[in-house]
């Protein structure tokens, strides 16, 4: 009987369907209020997609949304941040090490809406509806942004700088941590995070990893926002999220 229960149902471990199933639970008290609710829907579709059999009233508020909505959509979905909600709940399922396969179907559904781009908008194009508050930006005659930073002190900085075609750009950010001044840069070209690792054992290790392009610079932008609110005096700690796994450079302050 003990081995019948730890058998995965629904092709997800235990703990990775207590979480579904408290987010489901949440979609659908909006649902019953609001049966027409775009954000519940749009996220009711990406959680019903990882098991269409897991939540039947969850699956038929989904199907109901993909036969009704209009091309649209994932502009729309963008536009409300959405995107940023399913990164955020794949992020948390891989901070507690659980539902791998959860995390990358909510991946792949949240760059989906992060590429979305309005009708004529240049693909790739960064706006400045996607610049946080207190982040600093210029942007080029595109309308494309070309360069955000914060700058609070010496060992309190960052930049993400993006060229004039969308795809391609670099990032760095410097913060004091533990007594040294620590340093991440990276740059994005041809799909891919490129990552040069300088530490008193690694002198100019190179590593790549695949990244969407709207993932990264939202990525970026996010931990210049969490530095910019550091600056101002709130409480950072436990906020690096999916960053703080990246490789660093050390130097001591």
């Amino acid at each position: 009987m003990q081995a019948l229960s730890q058998t995965p149902a629904y092709g997800l471990d235990h703990e990775t369907r207590k979480q579904i199933a408290e987010t489901t639970q949440t979609l659908l008290d909006h649902l019953r209020g609001d049966a027409d609710d775009f954000k519940a829907l749009v996220l009711a579709d990406a959680i019903s997609a990882i098991d269409p059999t897991h939540d039947r009233e969850l699956s038929r508020h989904a199907e109901r949304f993909r036969a009704t909505r209009n091309a649209g959509w994932r502009d729309r979905a963008r536009s409300m941040g959405l995107d940023r909600v399913l990164f955020s709940i794949a992020a948390g399922l891989r901070s507690l090490r659980i539902g791998e396969a959860a995390a990358v179907a909510l991946d792949a559904r949240a760059v989906e809406i992060s590429e979305a781009r309005p009708s004529g908008a240049l693909a790739g194009s960064i706006d400045k509806s996607y610049v946080p508050d207190g982040v600093h930006a210029t942007f080029h005659p595109s309308g494309h942004l070309h360069r955000a930073s914060v700058h609070i002190d010496e060992l309190h900085h960052g930049e993400l700088v993006l060229d004039a075609l969308p795809g391609s750009g670099r990032f760095s950010i410097v913060e004091k941590r533990g007594g040294y001044g620590t340093m991440i840069s990276d740059a994005y070209r041809d799909g891919c995070v490129i990552t040069t690792l300088n530490t008193p054992w690694h002198d100019g290790t190179e590593s790549s990893e695949p990244m969407a392009w709207t993932k990264w610079v939202m990525q970026n932008l996010g931990d210049l926002a969490r530095l910019a609110a550091r600056g101002n005096g709130a409480s950072t700690s436990g906020e690096r999220g999916e960053r703080g796994k990246r490789k660093k450079s050390k130097r001591r302050a």
